[in-house]
């Protein structure tokens, strides 16, 4: 829990610095088959964007739980020669709590256990992204494979392809 703590304070910092610093920020939802959260974009430079996700993940009834996590990725943008489009690619970590339900079967109750688990791991993410130019908004979709390090090292099913609103200040 120390860790989350750690890392959604890291990802409030850098928002809090990317504001001061008059960088162009993105704030919006984030769609996915399994669950949905929150999305920040922090542009350093032209191409260069921080990305802040909270995600919930497996809430539509996915067999391997649920979870919760936070997200922090470097992202590099490229644009393509039509306004408004681009394509990105980048990576970054993730920590938080994943509840494998039904894992665990408890003989002398005769049920499946909750099976609540910390989790840390690295992300990777591409996408592409298309910025209105009359209005602030974006949109973008995406694939965010990610692999857990803590415990033992496996394949993070949740929040894996995204689709992405924003609203840009």
């Amino acid at each position: 829990m120390k860790k989350i703590c750690l890392f959604t304070t890291a990802l409030l910092i850098t928002l809090f610095t990317a504001l001061a610093a008059n960088a162009q920020v993105g704030l919006g939802l984030r769609l996915t088959p399994d669950g949905g959260g929150f999305t920040g974009k922090f542009f350093v430079d032209r191409h260069v964007a921080v990305e802040a996700q909270l995600n919930a993940g497996g809430v539509l009834g996915w067999e391997d739980g649920t979870s919760f996590n936070a997200v922090g990725l470097v992202e590099y943008h490229i644009y393509l020669p039509h306004p408004g489009w681009s394509i990105f690619f980048g990576g970054g970590a993730h920590a938080g709590v994943w509840n494998h339900d039904g894992r665990i079967y408890n003989y002398e109750t005769a049920r499946y256990d909750r099976n609540d688990e910390g989790i840390f791991g690295i992300d990777a993410i591409g996408g592409v992204e298309y910025r209105f130019r009359r209005v602030p908004i974006g949109l973008s979709a995406d694939i965010k494979p990610a692999i857990n390090l803590l415990t033992d090292v496996n394949f993070f099913p949740h929040n894996m392809f995204g689709f992405s609103a924003r609203f840009y200040l």
